[in-house]
C-alpha cells in the first residue's frame, strides 16, 4: 500500500497566502477561546441585597451576570437540588420553580400545574457550582432589581418586610451579661470550664454541636445537671450560606433529635455556625420557633490568645446586657488553654464591676 506523502502535497500547494489564511484562522480560534475563558471564569463583586453589601462569586457570559444558586437564600428564596430531576429548586413565599441545570429554562408550579418560561441564557457549572442569571431568577421570585449606571452596583430589594433579628445582646439597663461557650461538649476543655463556674456559683450557655453530643452524652447531662442553659449550634459545624435549604433544616432537626435523646429537652436558642446565616435561613429558624442568638463580645479564643490577652478583650469590651463569645472543644492542640485561664479572672473581675452572670434565657427575658 502507498503511503502518503504528506510533506510533498504541502510543498506542491502551500503558497505565502495559503499560509497567512491558516495563521490568522488559528489566531481566530485561540481568540475566541481566550474570550471564552475570560468569561467563564470567576471574580467576585458585591451585590447589594436589601441595601447590604454581600460578596458573592459571579460569571460573565454572553453579557449576562451569572451567580451561584446559592446565592439567592440571601435574598429569603429556599434553594435545594433535585436529584431526581437534576434541577434546583427555588421557593419563596407561594413562588416556586425548578431549573433544570445547564439549560435555558425554569418551570414555574402555579396552582399545581407547571408552566415552562425561557431563561435569558443557560445556566452554567463552574468550580463545581451551578451559576444562574441574576436578573432572570431575582425577577421570577418577585424581587426588585436594578443596575445603578453610576455607581456600578447591582441593587436586589426583597419587598416583603423583614421581621426575624439577629440578637447579639440583651437588656442594657441592667448589670446582666451572659457568658456562651460554642462547639462542645468536649472531654478536654468542657469539664475544666465546669469546675470552674461550679467554683465560681456562675451559670453559662452552652451553644452544642450535635455530633459532639452523640460522642460524649454524658458531659452533655453534665452541663444541664449543674443548671446551664443550652442552645443549639447545628450538627456539624457547617457554613449555612454554602449549603441547601433542606441541609440546613437536617443540621437544626438533627441537632435537636440528639439533645432530646441525650438530655430529655430542646432548646429554643440557635447560634450559626461562624455566625454565618442568610435570610432564608433566618425565616426558617423563626419559623420553627428559634431565636438567634449572636455576641457583643469576641474572645478570639479559637485563634490561640493567651488568658491575659483574652480578659483584656472581655473587660475591655463588656457592656451591661454583654453575650460573650468563648468555645470549649479542642479543635487545636492547646488552642483553648487561654480561655481556662482567663475565665476565673473574668468572673471575679466582672462581678468586682458589680455585674451579675445569668443565662442567655434569662438575659432576654
Amino acid at each position: 500500500m502507498n503511503r502518503i506523502n504528506i510533506t510533498g502535497i504541502i510543498q506542491k500547494y502551500a503558497s505565502k497566502k495559503f499560509i497567512w489564511l491558516l495563521l490568522i484562522f488559528i489566531l481566530l480560534i485561540i481568540s475566541s477561546e481566550l474570550v471564552d475563558a475570560q468569561e467563564s471564569s470567576l471574580s467576585k463583586a458585591d451585590v447589594y441585597v436589601d441595601n447590604v453589601p454581600i460578596s458573592t462569586e459571579y460569571v460573565l457570559k454572553d453579557g449576562y451576570f451569572l451567580v451561584p444558586a446559592l446565592f439567592f437564600k440571601e435574598m429569603g428564596s429556599y434553594v435545594d437540588w433535585n436529584e431526581e430531576y437534576d434541577s434546583i429548586e427555588f421557593h419563596l413565599n407561594n413562588i416556586s420553580f425548578a431549573h433544570p441545570t445547564g439549560s435555558s429554562v425554569i418551570d414555574i408550579n402555579t396552582n399545581n400545574k407547571w408552566e415552562r418560561e425561557e431563561l435569558s441564557t443557560p445556566s452554567i457549572h463552574v468550580d463545581g457550582q451551578t451559576f444562574v442569571p441574576l436578573n432572570d431568577i431575582t425577577k421570577h421570585l418577585g424581587l426588585e432589581v436594578t443596575y445603578n449606571e453610576y455607581l456600578k452596583k447591582t441593587f436586589v430589594k426583597n419587598p416583603n418586610v423583614r421581621n426575624v433579628r439577629r440578637i447579639g445582646s440583651g437588656d442594657g439597663t441592667k448589670n446582666y451579661i451572659a457568658l456562651t461557650f460554642d462547639d462542645g461538649p468536649d472531654p478536654l476543655y468542657t469539664p475544666q470550664i465546669l469546675d470552674i463556674l461550679k467554683d465560681k456559683g456562675v451559670p453559662a450557655t452552652f451553644f452544642a454541636i450535635g455530633e459532639q453530643v452523640k460522642k460524649h452524652p454524658e458531659i452533655m447531662q453534665r452541663i444541664v445537671k449543674e443548671g446551664h442553659a443550652i442552645g443549639n449550634h447545628s450538627f456539624t459545624h457547617p457554613e449555612f450560606p454554602k449549603i441547601q435549604s433542606n441541609e440546613v433544616r437536617d443540621e437544626i432537626s438533627n441537632t435537636q433529635e440528639v439533645l432530646s435523646k441525650t438530655i430529655g429537652r430542646k432548646p429554643d436558642l440557635f447560634r450559626p455556625p461562624y455566625g454565618a446565616l442568610t435570610r432564608a435561613d433566618e425565616e426558617f429558624l423563626h419559623q420553627v420557633g428559634f431565636q438567634t442568638i449572636m455576641w457583643s463580645v469576641d474572645t478570639l479564643d479559637w485563634t490561640g490568645l493567651s488568658g491575659d490577652k483574652i480578659f483584656q478583650i472581655v473587660v475591655n469590651q463588656i457592656e451591661p446586657g454583654g453575650i460573650v463569645l468563648q468555645h470549649n472543644i479542642d479543635w487545636n492542640p492547646d488552642n483553648l488553654n487561654g480561655t481556662v485561664e482567663a475565665l476565673p479572672r473574668i468572673i471575679e473581675e466582672l462581678q468586682h464591676q458589680g455585674y451579675t452572670f445569668v443565662t442567655v434565657q434569662t438575659l432576654l427575658d
